[in-house]
Parts: structure tokens; sequence; C-alpha cells
């Protein structure tokens, strides 16, 4: 079975395709994430190593259970994401970058949500 790549202007990215590219979108998100945590963490072992205080530890900056939890539905996202524009999709780099700004969208959506919803004993 061959899985053939098909972009034309009228019909966008072939569904499979643009899924697949969406999830590498939503997993540089999480790269960048994860970096993040580890640059922040190696910062404070120069600061504790040039105080001469004890080192931190790694799972203060990094909890595997969290992480991996917020990664999958990063992933999840993306794809998700690229599949519903596939048809308006027709380059990688778009399906790549329509993953990527799945998750940030999710939370803009969520955010305004909160915002729009009606306080507590108020009628709608």
């Amino acid at each position: 079975m061959t899985l053939s790549v098909h972009i034309d202007e009228s019909d966008g990215m072939d569904w499979a395709v643009a899924a697949a590219l969406g999830m590498i979108g939503g997993g540089i998100v999480e790269v960048v994430a994860v970096w993040g945590n580890l640059a922040a963490w190696q910062k404070a072992r120069h600061l504790a190593r040039r105080r001469g205080r004890r080192l931190p530890p790694m799972i203060r900056y990094v909890d595997p259970a969290a992480d991996t939890l917020v990664a999958v539905t990063r992933f999840v996202l993306g794809a998700a994401a690229a599949l519903i524009l596939h048809t308006q999709i027709t380059g990688a780099v778009t399906a790549i970058a329509v993953g990527a700004s799945a998750p940030a969208l999710l939370a803009q959506l969520g955010a305004a949500r909160a915002l729009s919803a009606p306080a507590e004993g108020e009628t709608p």
C-alpha cells in the first residue's frame, strides 16, 4: 500500500498527511516547552553551584506524568486542527503551523469562554 501526498489548490491536502504534519506541529510546541523547563533547571543548578548550595533535582522542573499527558494532548490537538482544516491546507509548513497553533487556540477559546460565562447567580 502506498501513501500518496495529494496537494491540489482546489482540494487541499490529503487528510492523513495533514493530520500527521499537524501532529508534528503539536510535538514541536511540546519540545519547546520541555526545553524551557530543562533550561530553567540548568540555570537553577548553575546558581546553586556558584553559591555552594545543594543542586535542585530535575523532578522540580519536569513532572513525567503530567508532561506526558500534555504531550499526548498537544499531538492530538495538532492532528485534529490540521484534520479539520485539511481542505484549506496546501503545504507542509502550513499544516505544521496549524498543528503548532492548536494548543494556543484552544487556550484562547477556553479563556474567552470563561470570560463570557455568567457570574454565579446571574441569568444567562
